[in-house]
């Protein structure tokens, strides 16, 4: 089975590539790869991804060595014209007719191609923009529009549960959240409860959505009806981390037992439906 490395670089961003068999890396190690018309450096986050767990759409492409010394060296001198190219970018933005914030700037280890990250809240027509960028740092420009989760993302910060936000401790490559996760993991639909720092839902929804759709499998269906005590009483919430089933039954009386206990009375013929319960009662009345 066919594994790959996956690198970060700067911005946060993160491709997958393939490493000659002769190579031995490590996590956390800088490596020079391969790059559209050119070369890049990055620094490995994860080593060993096996293919059966990725979705690969585009061809990948590799690693070349690992970076040395002067590699190194080299970077920090990239570093210090990005600082250099912001203040370019900056005061050529005053002669535009639009509005945008500049969050990162990001030169290709080769000098090949130079990326402008920024944040705005229209879409903007930078063609002429584009243009003026290439005429002064006489290189190719990429301008890449991000949005509040990324920006979120490359700052960090801390989530409502007290630890590191997941976007930024986590090797995460999620789906978009939404509001029927929330639901699935019992999750008070609350903007202001599953909202994180960048207004967006909470990534952690995504990251445990498998967890809570396994552990379903072993709960009841919510409005599902039991005897309890002589009582017919309808399944309103499963606790899936403490293994528990609240009951109510028709005065909105709630209880809370056990999945052991709610699988045991299930198993005692215990789970049966209104029209039954009710039909039996008629039988005995008479």
């Amino acid at each position: 089975m066919d594994k790959f490395i996956e690198v970060r670089f700067k911005y946060d961003r993160k491709e997958l590539f393939t490493k000659p068999e002769d190579l031995k890396l490590y996590s956390g190690q800088h490596v020079i790869v391969e790059a559209e018309k050119g070369a890049d450096i990055g620094r490995i986050s994860t080593i060993d991804i096996e293919s059966d767990k990725i979705n690969v759409k585009n061809s990948i492409k590799k690693i070349i060595r690992p970076a040395n010394n002067d590699d190194l060296r080299i970077l920090a001198r990239v570093r210090k014209k990005e600082i250099d190219a912001k203040k370019k970018f900056l005061e050529a933005l005053k002669n535009q007719p639009f509005d945008m914030d500049l969050v990162d700037i990001e030169y290709q280890f080769d000098g090949n191609k130079l990326t402008f990250y920024f944040m705005s809240e229209t879409r903007v027509d930078f063609r002429n923009f584009l243009r003026d960028l290439a005429g002064i740092f006489r290189t190719r420009i990429e301008l890449r529009q991000i949005n509040e989760r990324q920006e979120i993302k490359r700052l960090g910060g801390f989530g409502p549960c007290g630890r590191e936000l997941c976007c930024k401790s986590l090797n995460l490559n999620l789906n978009k959240a939404t509001i029927q996760m929330a639901k699935h993991q019992n999750v008070t639909v609350s903007t202001s409860k599953i909202s994180g720092l960048c207004g967006k839902l909470l990534c952690c929804l995504t990251y445990e959505e498998d967890f809570y759709l396994e552990r379903a499998k072993e709960f009841p269906t919510l409005e599902d009806e039991i005897i309890y005590n002589n009582k017919t009483m309808k399944v309103t919430k499963n606790n899936y981390l403490v293994d528990t089933v609240e009951l109510k039954d028709e005065n909105h009386f709630g209880i809370t037992i056990s999945l052991d206990e709610y699988k045991s009375l299930k198993n005692k013929k215990g789970l049966r439906s209104t029209r039954k319960v009710s039909s039996s009662k008629s039988k005995r009345k008479k």
